[in-house]
């Protein structure tokens, strides 16, 4: 009897233990890197440009997980530094966008999309239903209203002008001599050729664009 009863009352003892365990920062590390569906962390570490010994070390716990590591991570797999590193508050962030550029200085993009997929200046909450866009910040006032800082959402593009989608709109484009604008497109005067217009520049007629997109969203910063 007395045997039965300390085996029933090893159980919680053995149970506190891997719940205790689970609270530590390399266990959630292990976790969410299991969610985003890489099978190994190896595998994790390439994707995110980190030293496969450098995250083994902290997804093992034999190395401490630092904060500024942790910042990378937790925009990485898309969850709460907060959580990431102490266990408290929301598991799940928002979708995050990358900031690829600046737009400015007569409506131009640059650097444009000098970065890999899912890379960029910085990672910003993307707008409610966009996941998988990216953005550009203002810069300077030649894009008056719209005010240094605030962040022009789009998608990536290769080639190609959906006119339905486009003509009439504020676009992110890119003009065949590779410079990339922001402005409204309109139909130009022979086929493949547009008018693009700003605000407060004189418009540019007849330009070949290899490729445009409409603005998603504004935001103010």
């Amino acid at each position: 009897m007395t045997n039965s009863l300390c085996a029933v009352n090893e159980h919680p003892i053995a149970w506190h233990g891997i719940l205790r365990r689970m609270q530590e920062p390399h266990d959630r590390l292990k976790k969410v890197r299991v969610e985003a569906g890489f099978s190994t962390a190896t595998q994790a570490a390439k994707s995110m440009g980190v030293p496969p010994p450098t995250y083994l070390g902290h997804e093992n716990g034999t190395t401490g997980l630092r904060r500024d590591a942790a910042v990378r991570y937790a925009a990485f797999f898309r969850v709460s530094l907060d959580w990431l590193l102490t266990g408290k508050g929301a598991h799940k962030r928002k979708p995050l966008s990358p900031v690829v550029g600046e737009v400015g200085a007569g409506a131009e993009v640059f650097p444009f999309d000098d970065y890999p997929q899912g890379g960029g200046l910085e990672m910003v909450e993307a707008p409610t239903g966009e996941e998988g866009c990216v953005a550009v910040k203002i810069k300077g006032d030649s894009q008056y209203p719209l005010q240094e800082g605030w962040l022009i959402f789009y998608r990536r593009l290769d080639q190609g002008v959906d006119e339905a989608k486009c003509l009439g709109e504020l676009c992110v484009v890119k003009v065949s001599d590779g410079a990339t604008l922001l402005k409204t497109v309109r139909r130009g005067t022979s086929k493949h050729h547009y008018r693009l217009e700003s605000w407060n520049a004189p418009p540019r007629e007849d330009v070949v664009l290899e490729w445009a997109t409409p603005v998603l969203y504004i935001r103010p910063r």
